[in-house]
């Protein structure tokens, strides 16, 4: 591993850099993302398909609007994107560097991350939205930390950093411009679920000819854009990870160091 010479030039950047940044990653990476996305977000799709479909039924028999089963389907998808985008969190971090990804290590990681990422990430945050409705008040890069730094949940008697500690000294002093960004992100992720369904729908129409009811343009078409959508994000969201701590922490110039650093130590070996 180089830590000197990563996948994606290392500088900051603006937040609709970073967006656009993202769609060239997935591009670059296609076959990997649309696998890891549909192996994390299709058991949570059709999960929510049973948990929502009779509220769906009932409002289109009573032509109630699709307010209510949006409102629910939109709480689960936040809950669930965690857990749901965790394997292309893990994937971007093993390519960032240029490393060899194994699947199964894939797999080992997230199982080690699992308990820490379920308290955090879906407790706990599942809590403060139903106080706030705002999940970025829970520190929005803390799967990342989680998955990728992996710090202990407890100090221990050695007094090591824990996730919880890790992660305020991340976010603290950022909050204004965290709320910024995920606000646009939020928003443009929208706007791409309605084009993407919109657009499904028309190939569907013009092309095959078939022209769906509502019930399964709400029940699979928009729900399955939403989630292509979430896969973007999570790559956003990793991206504007590296930004926070390019900004913060002056995360190149410690790569840097440490690359040297290991150079200094292959060459003293070598030496000895």
């Amino acid at each position: 591993m180089q830590l000197d010479q990563t996948r994606i030039a290392i500088r900051e950047r603006g937040f609709g850099e970073i967006m656009g940044l993202a769609l060239q990653v997935i591009r670059a990476w296609f076959g990997w993302w649309f696998g890891l996305m549909l192996l994390g977000s299709v058991p949570f799709f059709f999960l929510n398909w049973l948990l929502t479909d009779n509220l769906l039924i009932e409002e289109l028999e009573y032509e109630e609007g699709f307010g209510g089963y949006w409102t629910l389907l939109l709480l689960l998808v936040a809950i669930e994107t965690p857990l749901a985008t965790a394997f292309i969190t893990i994937f971007m971090g093993k390519m960032m560097f240029g490393g060899e990804f194994r699947f199964r290590e894939m797999v080992i990681d997230f199982i080690r991350s699992l308990p820490q990422l379920v308290l955090y990430q879906v407790v706990l945050r599942s809590v403060m939205m139903m106080i706030v409705l705002l999940p970025y008040w829970l520190m929005p890069y803390t799967g990342e930390l989680i998955l990728l730094e992996r710090n202990p949940l407890f100090s221990g008697k050695k007094g090591r950093l824990t996730t919880n500690r890790r992660s305020r000294n991340l976010h603290t002093n950022n909050g204004g411009e965290l709320f910024g960004r995920w606000t646009l992100a939020t928003l443009t992720g929208g706007v791409m679920t309605l084009a993407l369904g919109l657009g499904i729908q028309v190939v569907l129409v013009q092309i095959f000819g078939v022209e769906l009811e509502a019930y399964h343009l709400h029940a699979f078409v928009y729900p399955a854009a939403l989630w292509i959508v979430v896969g973007w994000l999570a790559v956003v969201r990793f991206l504007a990870y590296l930004d926070l701590r390019i900004r913060r922490e002056g995360w190149e110039v410690e790569l840097l160091m440490r690359a040297e650093a290991s150079r200094l130590r292959r060459q003293s070996a070598l030496v000895s």
